[in-house]
């Protein structure tokens, strides 16, 4: 009896393990056949990425670079690229990778990195320096030294190509944000896109002798959303004052001076960019702040305001002597693509003042803005204006109309199947 139950007890265990074996041997075939899927499929995106970024930098170096991407090999599998413009100058990458049968897509959106979200950007600081009084707000970057006299505030993330400089043992700067050497941008930008905006959907002002003459257009901008504007060739007087609204004068906002300058003061109501050109006259291209020119509804206490403006001087943009007119406010994004912000005769001010900018200034260079006095160990103005700087973060994601662009591309969408 006893060995028929011991008989019976292998055969039930022989049987037994024949199952479970049979299960092991199916569950371990699976796991390798799904471990070998998942490894295809995660190599796949790994190439797709790469080539992404095999892309964006081609882009980096070549703005127009646009041949794309056919057939190539990499990490034992394929890469294909194609590549499209979208909208006026924003680029679409769409990377294929390729491995083992398994295909994976990642679909990348590009565009210009725009001056604007610069809140102070300058190609040289030579012998200005930022001061105590100036507080600055934004992001800065300097393809120099930032140079500091005193104890200048930087409140955003503070970028330069040298390194920072204090002036002596009593400078004390403050960076809230950070410094971080990094490489310089170039600060260029192709003027035929704004000038083509300009003639296809906004105003031009230019010699109407064809003569070659200098043309000045003075700029009243009105809180109702009007503008009142007059204009004058070469030494000629001036029209009388014409009042038209914004989106009337100038539909996309695209207001160009060619071979001109512009007087500028107001309240503005809407969106606008304003252009300054040389085209050759070394007078020309020039924009003049008179008085204060401001957002009819602030950004820093209104949030929903869609006011918003660009000043683009080819030469400089100067905010002229005036020693009756104290604080002076100024929300605009400013290009000054040969110079800067300019003071003019910062020094001949009986008292100091605070120029109040919101927004940001992308220029060749610093300009002087105030004359200063050591007292008990600190540096303070006496005369000029300190500049007292907060950042329009609406830059950050919109940009006034056709406003100059780096030559750089920045990623704002990055989708993977």
């Amino acid at each position: 009896m006893g060995g028929k139950v011991s008989l019976i007890l292998v055969m039930s265990f022989s049987v037994l393990f024949a199952l479970v074996g049979r299960n092991i041997l199916s569950n371990s075939v699976t796991i390798t056949e799904n471990y070998s899927e998942y490894y295809s499929s995660t190599r796949a995106s790994s190439i797709a990425i790469s080539g992404a970024n095999i892309a964006i930098n081609k882009l980096y170096l070549n703005k127009n670079w646009m041949a794309g991407i056919s057939n190539l090999s990499f990490a034992d599998g394929k890469i294909d690229v194609d590549i499209d413009t979208v909208g006026w100058n924003s680029r679409k990458i769409v990377s294929t990778g390729n491995y083992n049968g398994k295909t994976k897509t990642v679909e990348v959106i590009l565009e210009p990195e725009n001056f604007s979200i610069f809140g102070n950007f300058y190609n040289v600081m030579g012998g200005v320096w930022w001061a105590t009084g100036d507080t600055l707000e934004g992001r800065f970057h300097a393809n120099d030294w930032i140079n500091c006299y005193g104890d200048p505030i930087f409140l955003g993330p503070a970028t330069t190509s040298r390194g920072v400089k204090k002036y002596d043992k009593y400078s004390h700067p403050e960076f809230h944000g950070g410094t971080k050497v990094t490489e310089p941008i170039p600060l260029e930008f192709d003027t035929s896109v704004i000038r083509i905006a300009a003639y296809t959907n906004g105003k031009v002002f230019s010699d109407t002798t064809n003569k070659g003459k200098l043309t000045t257009v003075d700029l009243n901008f009105l809180a109702s959303g009007e503008v009142q504007y007059r204009i004058k060739i070469g030494t000629g007087a001036y029209t009388a004052y014409r009042t038209v609204p914004l989106n009337t004068l100038a539909p996309n906002g695209v207001i160009y001076v060619e071979r001109g300058n512009i007087n500028l003061q107001g309240v503005i109501d809407g969106r606008a960019t304003l252009v300054a050109s040389q085209k050759g006259n070394s007078s020309a291209g020039q924009v003049f702040i008179n008085n204060s020119i401001e957002y009819k509804d602030n950004p820093l206490t209104d949030p929903n305001s869609d006011d918003m403006l660009g000043i683009v001087a080819e030469n400089k943009v100067t905010v002229t002597y005036d020693n009756s007119r104290g604080d002076i406010n100024i929300h605009a994004s400013i290009f000054s693509q040969k110079d800067g912000l300019v003071v003019d005769k910062y020094d001949q001010y009986t008292n100091a003042h605070k120029m109040n900018l919101i927004g940001g200034i992308i220029g060749q260079k610093v300009q002087p803005t105030a004359k200063y006095q050591l007292v008990g160990g600190k540096y303070i103005p006496i005369k000029g204006y300190s500049y007292i700087h907060k950042f329009d973060s609406r830059f950050t994601k919109v940009t006034p109309p056709y406003f100059p662009s780096t030559k750089f591309f920045r990623v704002v969408s990055w989708y993977e199947d």
